[in-house]
């Protein structure tokens, strides 16, 4: 019993905290700010953890009693119980996950509970407590308890589903799985089915653990293809005609794929070889060979086109079937063009992106007519090729900006929201990410009118990124000030202007990059609004003279932004001043920019479709489309997107194209 107490004060404070925990669900905004102002009650709140943190619960549930209805409280309740979590608490938890079910402190305070149950082998109540968890761990206790409870068929499957994994899963499911396997739930097709997803993965040493599932001979060829996986030239000395298993073509083409990647047209005349001399039936190993044409045309290989036009339209997977337009584009082979055009699925045929290129084939092989009728139905749609339809039709460019009200109920109810309060006083006290996460959970819940409100609702708050992607789940796409804010402008401005800079081009970046999220970090460790590296970030911080003590420094909005700044000058000033090739470089980096230039000089717009990274030619396009609404919210006249788009040269060009930015720097 902590600090000594009763357990009738126990239960006296717990009642208080129930108390508590019902007036925050059922109080609004205006309820919130009365007594104690909105201020010292965050005061309280950090207080309050901090006295839980060092033990201090006399002093926590004083400042719990202050706090009365603030939205935060039950994150207090959650970590308390947290620390006290016991089966002996049990009735205070299920009233807790009760009253906040499916919120972030409840599903908290379950994933630990559960886990404690699962600890004590208390398997009724832990399948009465489960909801659907993330947690594999909990997954697999979930088995468990389904096994225990005499659920068997549900717990067979519950462990099929868990085991098809590519990657090692968490020691809390050996006992599932060693119950699914002592009652024939494991199969040799799911053996192999699991040995194929970790070979996928890059995780030969879990395929290796799985052969102790296999009969002796298909060990044998577990263990060639672990060979392979070392060695995938050893394919090429196989006898496939004479020797032939059910996972050959697996094998086959693991190994194709690894020497594809490092010499896609050695590869080819490699597989041509193979398969003529071997028998290897095309229609069977189609896979293996749109794997060899794809990685042929996003190297620019000589050769690439002809091997797909050999490829039938019916082998064609939808990766080719788009590569094979944009090597014929490359190539300026606009007959070509329309005829792979032609051979796109229905489907893509209807995308904005390959109706566009119809357009421009049918422009340069002299229909012109259907050209513009092909250019006037993309015009109207605002984005990147609809503003290049704009220019190729003469049109003037617009953007058009419809500001979306919200009506006062609307604002009213979203306000009310509990999971909406706790996400926006987490965003008062900086706690960015879990701020993120409660807005996102609160938002999946609701309607069209209520995600306006809300979108208004972070816009007042200067919450930006969650005003545009609450803006753009109600499809509100034309209000540009709540979809396209200027936060930081001062810093953008100055940065714009020390580095003759366009400050629309930093704005449509740090958009794309972090949606102005200045805490944010990316898997791959970019940091901060202008998504920085940290190993960049010191370059760039030698190049001002400076040293970055601390990647955490990039998360500061000045330093991101003139970092950022400095690093995109760099790329520009590098790279024929071509803002298209620029934008590649800061998202892929220079040197992989430098590789995909062509041979000749070739048009952007060409050379930005043929940019061989998906994330990269996507990231392109939007930037550009960006820079345009944001030279409108700067004050600007809108500038063509050919203008940015004038011819990319060939590495080593003493062609310069003339200073993009100066010509469109702002007053």
């Amino acid at each position: 019993m902590p600090c000594g107490r009763s357990p009738v004060m126990d239960c006296f404070l717990r009642l208080i905290m129930c108390v508590l925990v019902i007036t925050a669900g059922v109080m609004g905004p205006g309820d919130m700010a009365q007594g104690a102002g909105l201020e010292q009650k965050r005061q309280f709140f950090v207080q309050a953890e901090e006295a839980l943190r060092k033990g201090q619960r006399q002093d926590f549930h004083g400042l719990l009693a202050k706090l009365g209805d603030y939205p935060l409280v039950p994150y207090l309740l959650q970590q308390d119980m947290d620390k006290r979590m016991s089966l002996h608490i049990s009735n205070e938890i299920h009233s807790f996950l009760r009253l906040h079910d499916g919120s972030f402190p409840a599903e908290t305070l379950r994933g630990k509970w559960l886990g404690m149950l699962a600890q004590n082998g208390r398997w009724s109540q832990f399948l009465s407590d489960y909801r659907p968890q993330s947690s594999v761990e909990l997954q697999c206790f979930y088995g468990q308890a389904l096994w225990a409870e005499n659920k068997r068929s549900a717990a067979m499957d519950q462990a099929a589903a868990l085991w098809l994994s590519g990657t090692s899963r968490p020691k809390s499911c050996d006992p599932l799985f060693g119950a699914w396997i002592k009652n024939g739930g494991l199969t040799r097709d799911l053996a192999w089915q699991r040995i194929g997803l970790a070979m996928a993965a890059g995780q030969p040493g879990l395929a290796r653990y799985l052969g102790r599932f296999l009969g002796p001979a298909d060990k044998k060829w577990l263990e060639y293809w672990l060979r392979v996986d070392h060695s995938p030239g050893l394919i090429l000395e196989h006898d496939w005609a004479r020797e032939r298993h059910d996972q050959m073509a697996a094998i086959l083409a693991h190994g194709m794929r690894k020497l594809t990647r490092a010499d896609a047209s050695r590869a080819a005349q490699d597989w041509e070889r193979l398969r003529q001399s071997h028998g290897l039936d095309l229609e069977r190993f189609a896979a293996i060979e749109n794997d060899v044409v794809l990685f042929m045309s996003l190297r620019f290989e000589p050769g690439a086109l002809e091997r797909l036009a050999a490829l039938p339209e019916h082998l064609r997977d939808d990766r080719v079937r788009e590569w094979a337009v944009r090597t014929a584009l490359r190539r300026e082979d606009w007959s070509s063009v329309l005829r792979m055009l032609d051979a796109l699925a229905p489907k893509q045929q209807q995308d904005a992106r390959w109706r566009y290129w119809r357009a421009r084939a049918l422009q340069e092989t002299g229909a012109n007519e259907q050209a513009q009728v092909l250019y006037q139905t993309l015009a109207d749609e605002q984005n990147y090729y609809g503003m290049l339809a704009l220019d190729h039709l003469g049109r003037k460019l617009e953007v058009y900006h419809t500001p979306m009200e919200a009506s006062d109920a609307a604002m009213q109810r979203v306000r009310s929201l509990p999971g909406l309060q706790r996400a926006v006083e987490l965003h008062a006290l900086k706690r960015y990410g879990p701020a993120r996460s409660e807005w996102q959970r609160a938002q999946t819940r609701l309607d069209a009118e209520e995600l306006l409100a809300a979108a208004k609702w972070a816009q007042q708050l200067g919450w930006h990124d969650r005003a545009i992607v609450a803006a753009a789940a109600a499809g509100h796409a034309k209000d540009m000030e709540l979809r396209f804010p200027l936060p930081h402008k001062d810093a953008i401005m100055t940065q714009a202007r020390l580095k003759n800079l366009d400050p629309a081009w930093i704005y449509g970046v740090m958009r794309q990059e972090s949606l102005f999220m200045c805490d944010v970090g990316s898997s791959a460790g970019a940091l901060g609004l202008m998504q920085i590296m940290p190993q960049t970030g010191r370059r760039i911080a030698g190049w001002h003279g400076e040293k970055l003590s601390s990647s955490r420094l990039l998360l500061q909005p000045e330093r991101n932004i003139r970092y950022g700044t400095t690093y995109l000058r760099r790329q520009l000033d590098e790279l024929q001043n071509h803002p298209a090739l620029a934008t590649a470089a800061y998202n892929a980096g220079q040197h992989r920019v430098k590789g995909w230039l062509p041979l000749s000089p070739l048009a952007a717009d060409i050379w930005v479709e043929t940019i061989p990274f998906n994330e990269t030619r996507n990231y392109v396009e939007k930037v550009l489309t960006y820079m345009t609404v944001y030279e409108i919210r700067l004050g600007r006249v809108p500038t063509r997107l050919s203008a940015r788009l004038p011819l990319v040269h060939p590495a080593g060009s003493q062609t310069q194209v003339a200073d993009f930015a100066r010509g469109l720097q702002s007053p």
